[in-house]
């Protein structure tokens, strides 16, 4: 996303890097809010952030992220004016929502489960196709009455630097692989809320590249201006 965001970067996305494994592919972002916020349904909180002096306030771990772009893109879709507070990463940023700081954030599902579980946060809608396994009283935005506002499932992967040898890229991938189909590692990632993938570099490789694609589309449909 960073090529879309940002004039200038210290580095070429696409040539300074070589995938090595997609190490695990996340679920949807979780629409969670505040408990002193008195909504409990995606129209609720369309409505409250519709009505004049609400000033509500969504939290992102900074600018050019896929929780910020994600919160933007709903504020489009939604025709809502909810104001953006970015913050120095996402621990910040869900401290901030449980304190009240702010009312509402897109988390991803290692963040804040244990928040959800605990009654800490309250988890309003899932921004995906189809309701989460984990969540499965809590339903999509898509059931909630609103469109489009779907993104490509996060991914965690690992990287190379573009000079790494061939011979060194391919051990390392296999290395990844077989660690990632172990089964100690595949529960270590389903219980935060991941699946485990362990692609080969030319599979990881595609995804890496049709999600630069995707994601400047997004970045664009959801008017957020490139720093």
């Amino acid at each position: 996303m960073n090529p879309s965001i940002y004039k200038k970067l210290p580095y070429d996305t696409g040539r300074d890097f070589l995938p090595v494994s997609q190490l695990a592919e996340g679920e949807a972002h979780i629409i969670v809010v505040n408990p002193s916020v008195p909504v409990r349904t995606v129209k609720e909180l369309i409505a409250l952030a519709g009505k004049p002096g609400a000033k509500l306030a969504y939290g992102s771990p900074g600018v050019g992220n896929t929780i910020h772009l994600a919160s933007a893109l709903f504020n489009v879709r939604a025709g809502t004016q909810m104001v953006h507070v970015p913050y120095k990463g996402a621990g910040p940023a869900i401290t901030a929502l449980l304190a009240g700081e702010i009312q509402v954030m897109f988390a991803t599902a290692p963040l804040s489960l244990p928040h959800i579980r605990s009654g800490k946060l309250r988890a309003i809608a899932y921004n995906s196709v189809r309701r989460a396994s984990f969540l499965p009283d809590v339903p999509t935005v898509v059931e909630s009455g609103l469109t489009g506002t779907e993104m490509p499932p996060s991914w965690h992967g690992m990287l190379a630097p573009a000079k790494t040898p061939p011979a060194v890229l391919a051990k390392l991938a296999a290395e990844v692989q077989k660690a990632v189909n172990s089964p100690q590692t595949q529960e270590r990632i389903v219980a935060i809320g991941l699946e485990p993938v362990g692609s080969t570099p030319e599979a990881f490789r595609k995804l890496f590249a049709s999600n630069i694609k995707r994601f400047a589309e997004l970045v664009k449909l959801a008017g957020v201006e490139p720093e």
